[in-house]
């Protein structure tokens, strides 16, 4: 498949399983950074252009495959990182993360309106590599980043709901993520080094009950590594996390702190499975995990996995490192992205 070509089925006629839109994305660029809209008839898509100067949003119909370009971020002395590209709660408008910048787009006016700014060792430690905007599932709260290393979340209106400070000084922050409902936010934090035993590394889930303004829990990660990537159950009871070199994702109660479950890498049982992303279906049933080549989607009640999703060379392409995974709003598809610039939507 060549960029500009598609992919394209009937969504209505599709069995489970089953592709309904392939495509790479413009640019030559990795497929992380795409969004479905909430009534699942619209993908956006960012990209960079060559060497990350300039960059691109582009909205796909899913039916047609059809792009149109909505914005262009032109090159200036600096490279344009797009880290993160979100639908808003009525898919007309779009967030999106450009370096530290968490921006605003209309994309029928082409304005756009800064919500939140930080530059990494100036006036904040995030890495914006790491740390992105996020909503909740119904698109009421959503979660910003912002100097003087700040955590904000932020209603519909964009007004702030709550606030509060990383302490960079003594854990550094590596992820965070809003629960379901918007009443409880998980940040990952570690200190000390890597494979030093003089320093070794602490980390924990930081969970904050936001209707109180207090933190509810800690929950120490025992793996000696950081947590790059981290949210929540459909219950709200149990925190995902994914240690840094990609295994996952694994569930601790968000009570007792212990481990409730993982998925073993079916090589090394001894190691968690690769996972890169994840996302639960509205109604909590199905957990689509974004592997190695692959997207896995799982039964919740039983963690087995559907066969009909195991993809195979060449009836469909590959989508490489799947940092990317997304279940729309109605449950009946499943878009998946990652670094060989490929995204595939199938039907659920």
């Amino acid at each position: 498949m060549r960029e500009g070509f598609c992919r394209v089925a009937d969504a209505a006629d599709a069995a489970r399983g089953d592709v309904v839109l392939e495509f790479l994305v413009p640019n030559r660029c990795p497929a992380d950074a795409f969004d479905l809209s909430p009534d699942g008839r619209t993908l956006v898509v960012g990209t960079m252009l060559k060497e990350a100067y300039g960059a691109e949003i582009h909205l796909v119909d899913v039916a047609t495959g059809r792009r149109r370009l909505v914005h262009a971020e032109p090159p200036g002395k600096g490279q344009t990182f797009l880290h993160r590209v979100l639908f808003d709660a009525d898919g007309e408008r779009i967030i999106y993360a450009l370096n530290g910048e968490t921006r605003l787009l209309d994309p029928a006016s082409g304005r756009h309106q800064v919500l939140a700014a930080y530059q990494q060792y100036k006036d904040a430690q995030f890495n914006p590599f790491r740390m992105r905007p996020a909503w909740n599932r119904d698109h009421t709260r959503l979660l910003v980043f912002d100097h003087g290393d700040r955590v904000r979340v932020l209603d519909r209106e964009w007004n702030t709901v709550f606030e509060t400070h990383a302490e960079a000084t003594l854990f550094e922050c590596w992820d965070g993520a809003l629960s379901p409902s918007g009443r409880l936010l998980a940040l990952s934090r570690s200190k000390g080094r890597q494979y030093d035993d003089s320093d070794p590394m602490v980390t924990e889930i930081e969970v904050w009950d936001l209707e109180k303004g207090t933190v509810r829990q800690r929950i120490p990660i025992p793996v000696g590594q950081p947590v790059n990537k981290v949210g929540f159950d459909p219950t709200e009871t149990l925190v995902l996390a994914c240690p840094w070199y990609d295994g996952g994702p694994g569930a601790y109660s968000l009570d007792t702190t212990t481990l409730a479950w993982h998925f073993s890498d079916p090589v090394q049982p001894d190691r968690w499975a690769l996972c890169y992303g994840w996302d639960y279906s509205p109604d909590g049933t199905t957990l689509a995990i974004g592997r190695r080549a692959c997207t896995d989607v799982v039964d919740t009640a039983t963690r087995e996995i559907d066969p009909a999703f195991r993809q195979s060379w060449p009836e469909t392409g590959l989508t490489g490192r799947t940092e990317r995974v997304r279940i729309s709003a109605d449950g009946t598809l499943v878009a998946s992205g990652g670094d060989s610039g490929r995204i595939l939507i199938r039907r659920l």
